[in-house]
């Protein structure tokens, strides 16, 4: 009877592990994206941004964006199964009918970067890393800029493969971040989201932001963060209280993210190693955003 049940438990352990794996395999090899992560990140009424976006008006494209559809049926739309935060984000599916090569543009309100001292943009999204990356590159996700109000997007400012994809799997919600430095100054700057490719999978896209520090933001006044450069531990000293800290590297690879109440606050630099590192702090009536300097 012993020998029974002890067979009995190696069947159903192994069972198990085949159903899992399985499913995930289902998950990574899928066109869409069949897995809910559940919010990961508080949801802000963010003010004093040039823009951000997280589409939780339900209306698409929001106020300000356009959406520029390709001949194939599917283009940007709204969506509300696996939001990153709140309760809707932007997808764009794989054109299933195979007619051709989608090229799906989202794009943002004008943006005026006079007057600025630096610029970031932060967003979220999901890719497929199955049919995107590896083993398949079948379709990918650019950021491109404008600098006559969203007519031509002559520049690539980013691509899936700018942040480190190494550690997540499909359908995961990954932050990017990317410098906009060399637009400060440009009155009429705009951004697109470009879904690109033929027999590819799901993208999606959530919490668009564009931060900025300068004439049109006060935050950086009431906000000190030192060393810079920084060596074992970072210091922040906040004039009004945040309620999420997030220390990532050049990849968008989170090394430090926090929610509660914080003002005053030390953070610990042990185990990260020299380089150029994003700090965030996020409010309800702010996000701010800074370039750190780690020298070991």
């Amino acid at each position: 009877m012993h020998k029974y049940s002890t067979i009995m438990r190696s069947i159903l352990v192994f069972s198990l592990i085949s159903f899992f794996t399985i499913s995930l395999l289902a998950q990574e090899n899928s066109k869409v994206n069949t897995v809910k992560h559940g919010d990961n990140f508080p949801v802000f009424g963010l003010k004093n941004n040039l823009v951000y976006e997280n589409f939780e008006s339900g209306v698409f494209p929001p106020a300000g964006w356009t959406v520029i559809a390709d001949s194939t049926p599917q283009t940007w739309d709204t969506a509300s199964y696996d939001p990153h935060s709140g309760s809707f984000y932007a997808h764009c599916l794989y054109d299933d009918s195979l007619t051709g090569v989608q090229n799906e543009f989202l794009i943002s309100p004008v943006m005026d970067m006079r007057g600025v001292t630096s610029a970031v943009l932060t967003f979220y999204f999901q890719f497929s890393r199955y049919w995107g990356i590896t083993p398949y590159d079948n379709y990918d996700l650019y950021v491109f800029a404008s600098i006559d109000s969203g007519m031509t997007f002559p520049d690539t400012v980013w691509h899936e493969l700018d942040t480190d994809t190494s550690a997540w799997t499909s359908f995961q919600w990954v932050m990017a971040q990317v410098d906009l430095a060399d637009y400060i100054g440009d009155s009429t700057f705009a951004l697109a989201f470009v879904y690109y490719g033929y027999d590819g999978a799901e993208a999606a896209l959530d919490d668009i932001l564009v931060q900025t520090a300068g004439a049109i933001d006060e935050t950086e006044k009431e906000i000190r963060v030192y060393p810079n450069p920084a060596q074992d531990v970072l210091n922040i000293e906040s004039e009004q209280y945040y309620q999420f800290v997030e220390l990532t590297d050049i990849n968008g690879k989170i090394l430090l993210s926090e929610i509660g109440e914080f003002k005053n606050k030390t953070i610990s630099l042990d185990g990260i190693s020299s380089g150029i590192y994003f700090l965030t702090l996020k409010s309800e009536d702010f996000v701010y955003s800074k370039k750190i300097l780690i020298r070991k």
